[in-house]
């Protein structure tokens, strides 16, 4: 085999080896921009996270990339977006709840969770003294 060929065929082999690359990408959708669509894509995570979870109040942050929703009983679940996906958790307590202006930083008791910053504007100091009402004796 010529010294030609054999740099074709390493180069046929190096796009191949790309475009297969750029499928698996597209396949496993990585790389998007994945956001909330609106209030009932909340609602479905919401039900996703906690079976039987009927929110009546929905918080979308304005990039879409959190939400927080409020069921009949006063539960709360804050959805965040964990690279490709969304992640829930039920919001127990008040403690780690910080408002700054129209901005509301949430984190819970799970550590692997950690803390975001949801973009509420006017909501979220309605959201923030809602949420002091958590972990209180029905």
């Amino acid at each position: 085999m010529s010294g030609i060929t054999a740099l074709a065929l390493q180069a046929a082999g190096s796009l191949l080896a790309i475009l297969l690359v750029y499928v698996m990408v597209r396949a496993f959708r990585l790389g998007e921009d994945v956001r909330i669509a609106n209030e009932a894509a909340a609602r479905a995570l919401a039900e996703e996270a906690r079976y039987g979870f009927a929110p009546v109040e929905v918080a979308l942050d304005r990039a879409r990339i959190g939400a927080l929703l409020r069921n009949r009983a006063g539960e709360v679940i804050l959805i965040r977006r964990h690279g490709a996906r969304f992640a829930a958790r039920l919001l127990t307590s008040h403690a780690g709840v910080r408002l700054d202006q129209g901005f509301l930083t949430l984190s819970t008791d799970d550590p692997h969770f950690g803390s975001v910053t949801l973009d509420l504007g006017a909501e979220a100091q309605v959201w923030a003294a809602s949420l002091r009402r958590l972990g209180r004796a029905a």
